[in-house]
């Protein structure tokens, strides 16, 4: 009866070498995978933490906005004044801290349409004018009547959930294949406005071939327009009567308008009727209590994180009413 072969002594040593040997490696290999996951841990710590000092530059603009506007002479709103040449201001600040830069603008948000304004009762007609004014007048492609997409707006804003025949309530909304609620409130932000029936991404951000709502439109200023901020296009579609070259080149040679002129018609040369004329008086100011700071942080590392904040001026404080970081 023959037995298990028997391993010769060279042979257990060469088992012995090739079992030490695949330890080895093993454990090279596990020590190599634990580096390379350690190193990659390192690099997400380093770009967090630069992220987050980033971010806290960038907040450092806004808090800086805040205190150049408190110091604000609020007789009147213009570029001219300190806010208006905010990126100087911030590029002056930015040598004083350690290779982190600063940069940033402060706008005026009543040189803006107000979407909001079309949930207002008051004056609604007249607000709906105005912001189909502005569409036709951006020269917008939209595949309906753009008096479609302001009774759109006006349901999405009133608090009630009856569209009058022209409109989108909570009905439309949860008929979609991805239903959602109808808000029945104030946008908190234009972007909302994509949420809206009818309206497309197109119709906000612009194409090549026109200009979108985007740079246009605000919520938050009570309708009131600046006559120091707004661009041609804005107040163009204040009233038909505004939207005369000879009213445009008023306003654009009268600026900075210091002084409130009560009745804005008589000092613009607008002819208007009656009701026009009290309707350009409501509308037309040369102050704000909106504005927007949009502020850059940058770090040497490539590191850059970007703070947008509406600032309403109540009395003599500033106060930060919405905040986004992206």
């Amino acid at each position: 009866m023959m037995g298990r072969p028997r391993l010769l002594t060279g042979d257990r040593r060469g088992v012995v070498l090739l079992l030490v040997l695949a330890t080895i490696a093993l454990f090279t290999v596990m020590v190599v995978n634990f580096s390379a996951d350690e190193g990659l841990d390192m690099q997400l710590a380093y770009n967090f933490r630069d992220s987050v000092q980033a971010q806290y530059v960038a907040r450092s603009g806004v808090e800086a906005a805040v205190a150049l506007l408190k110091k604000d002479d609020t007789a009147y709103d213009a570029e001219d004044e300190d806010w208006g040449d905010f990126g100087q201001y911030a590029m002056g600040a930015a040598q004083y801290l350690d290779n982190q830069t600063i940069s940033g603008s402060i706008t005026d948000e009543s040189g803006r349409f107000d979407l909001n304004c079309l949930g207002k009762a008051e004056g609604l007609s007249l607000w709906i004018e105005q912001f189909v004014n502005l569409v036709l007048l951006l020269e917008i492609d939209t595949e309906v009547d753009p008096r479609e997409l302001a009774y759109a707006l006006r349901d999405w804003i009133d608090e009630d959930d009856d569209d009058g025949g022209n409109g989108a309530e909570e009905r439309y909304y949860q008929s979609l294949e991805n239903p959602y609620h109808c808000k029945n409130g104030p946008l908190d932000c234009p972007e909302e406005i994509l949420l809206v029936k009818g309206m497309k991404p197109e119709y906000y951000y612009g194409t090549d071939h026109y200009k979108g709502l985007r740079d246009y439109v605000a919520v938050g200023t009570g309708g009131r327009i600046n006559v120091n901020t707004a661009s041609e296009a804005v107040l163009r579609s204040v009233s038909k009567a505004m939207d005369n070259d000879g009213v445009i080149k008023a306003v654009q040679d009268g600026r900075p308008w210091k002084v409130n002129q009560g009745d804005w018609a008589a000092a613009l040369g607008v002819t208007a009727s009656g009701d026009e004329r009290e309707w350009i008086k409501k509308v037309l100011t040369n102050t704000t209590e909106v504005f927007r700071a949009d502020m850059k942080g940058s770090l040497p590392s490539g590191a850059q994180m970007n703070v947008m904040a509406i600032l309403q001026r109540v009395q003599s404080d500033v106060k930060i009413v919405y905040y986004k970081i992206y």
